[in-house]
This record gives structure tokens, C-alpha cells and sequence, in this order.
């Protein structure tokens, strides 16, 4: 496993969500979750960055991102959980699923 010492929420989540990935990344999901856990900041800084990559152009990277999601919400706890729950970002997966959203990409 990656040396977590020094890893962001960033580049964690940028490896676990790398659209060159052949399958999903455990160990940088894995790494992503901890790094939630271990930071003051880590939840509210997540779900921007989560967010964003849910967000990706590119299918795969998006997926990947939905799955870090997933992993987030089994393995980190009510701090992080109360992020997903606000507004902002329950107003981004909205627009993934929205046809007025999903008109303006066509």
C-alpha cells in the first residue's frame, strides 16, 4: 500500500478514481476513507472533491467516484455522513439524475 503519510483527500481520491484504472482501487478508496477520518477538515473538504469527480465527463471516473462514495458512507462516520446530507451536496447528485441538467449536456 501507498505510503499514507503525506497523502491529500486529493490525490487519494485522484488515484482511486483515475480513469486509466482497470477495476476499482481498494487500497486508494480504502486510503481516501482514512484520510476523511483523520482530518478536522476531511469531511466538508471530501464531498467538494467528491462531488466534482461525480461530475467527470469521463464515465469511468465517475463511476469511480460513486463508488468512493459508497465506501465513504460504510467505513466513515456522522461527520461525514452529516456533509452528504446538506444541501449542496445532495443538490449535485440531483443534477446527475435531472433531465433539465442532463438536456444541458446534449
Amino acid at each position: 500500500m501507498a505510503d499514507p503519510e503525506g497523502e491529500s483527500l486529493e490525490s487519494w481520491l485522484n488515484k482511486a478514481t483515475n480513469p486509466s484504472n482497470r477495476q476499482e482501487e481498494w487500497e486508494y478508496i480504502i486510503g481516501f476513507c482514512d484520510q476523511i477520518n483523520k482530518e478536522l477538515e476531511g469531511p466538508q473538504i471530501s464531498v467538494r472533491l467528491l462531488a466534482h469527480k461525480i461530475h467527470s465527463p469521463q464515465d469511468w471516473e465517475s463511476l469511480q467516484a460513486l463508488t468512493v462514495l459508497e465506501a465513504s458512507m460504510k467505513n466513515c462516520g456522522r461527520r461525514f455522513h452529516n456533509e452528504v446530507g446538506k444541501f449542496r451536496f445532495l443538490n449535485e447528485l440531483i443534477k446527475i439524475v435531472s433531465p433539465k441538467w442532463n438536456l444541458q449536456w446534449k
